[in-house]
């Protein structure tokens, strides 16, 4: 399925979409560029799931992860450089727990602590008609 967004209303609807679906996928995997809107998308996604207003809902790029109500993790780990950098950060844990929602940010450094059944969404901000 590949769904298109050429405004944040249109981001807002498909976070609204998607957040139907994490009761059966608690785990969410978002890949994309820089600026390609990872954490906009985000934002909607843990508002529709929290109910936590927008303008609380901040990025995690310098703190690694935000926790929402002990069930919700967002997680960017653009800046990560290895999985025992994540364990130093105290993370894995989190990570690991089959309890806590978690939307991830630049995955890859943690595919092998994730589970199996998980949703992966790629952003992709050009506006080419691929």
């Amino acid at each position: 399925m590949q769904l298109k967004s050429k405004s944040l209303d249109q981001t807002a609807q498909i976070a609204a979409l998607v957040a139907k679906e994490i009761p059966q996928t608690p785990c969410l995997l978002l890949r994309g560029g820089l600026g390609a809107g990872k954490t906009t998308f985000s934002k909607y996604l843990i508002h529709y799931l929290t109910g936590t207003p927008l303008e609380e809902i901040t990025s995690p790029t310098y703190s690694y992860v935000h926790v929402y109500d002990k069930k919700l993790a967002h997680f960017d780990l653009y800046r990560v450089p290895s999985q025992d950098y994540l364990e130093e950060l105290g993370l894995i844990e989190l990570l690991s727990d089959p309890c806590v929602i978690k939307i991830i940010e630049w995955p890859d450094i943690a595919l092998s602590l994730l589970p199996a059944n998980r949703l992966e969404i790629t952003i992709d901000s050009s506006d080419s008609e691929e």
